[in-house]
């Protein structure tokens, strides 16, 4: 009788892990090429968090041609504009800001070495806006270490576009 366990219990766990990667495979495929258009909606701040209004408005510009930049959606359009196609599968990209860290491009040029980072945090979700539902969601960031001159802080603002974009191009296509 032990011997049967010892021979057929690595095949019985062999067998449940691939069933449930199999399943979880078919999850993440089930969004695949399934959206034709994201509508991005303006990001929240959460509170205590002191991320400037302009810096939200650059980032929101800069997650929007991020994603057109991608060449996947028919459509990339920001809450409030008229979707072209109301009957495409359409994505709702919603997210706040949860951390900023405004660092110093005098520091980042006079010491090196990470001194002065600008950082900057959001929690993005991806919703079906027929259904509401989370399709998926993830924790994105922009930094600035260093570059020309100290590098710019606005540059973590188009980094969070970038990510965003990455996301939704391997989510979703």
């Amino acid at each position: 009788m032990r011997r049967f366990f010892y021979r057929t219990g690595p095949v019985i766990v062999a067998l449940t892990l691939f069933l449930s990667f199999s399943s979880n495979a078919q999850k993440l495929g089930e969004n695949k090429n399934k959206y034709k258009d994201i509508e991005v909606v303006k990001f929240d701040i959460k509170p205590g968090v002191e991320f400037p209004e302009e810096h939200l408005n650059g980032m929101m510009d800069e997650i929007v041609k991020e994603l057109q930049d991608v060449k996947k959606f028919s459509q990339v359009f920001r809450a409030g504009e008229v979707q072209t196609d109301t009957a495409a599968p359409t994505l709702r990209l919603e997210g706040t800001v949860t951390e900023f860290k405004k660092g110093s491009q005098a520091k980042r040029y006079l010491v090196g070495f990470g001194a002065g980072k600008t950082k900057v945090v959001a929690h993005v979700k991806f919703i079906d806006k027929a259904t509401g539902n989370v399709v998926f969601e993830k924790d994105v960031d922009g930094k600035v270490v260093l570059g020309i001159f100290g590098g710019q802080s606005k540059t973590s603002l188009r980094d969070v576009g970038k990510e965003i974009a990455e996301v939704s191009k391997k989510q979703f296509f």
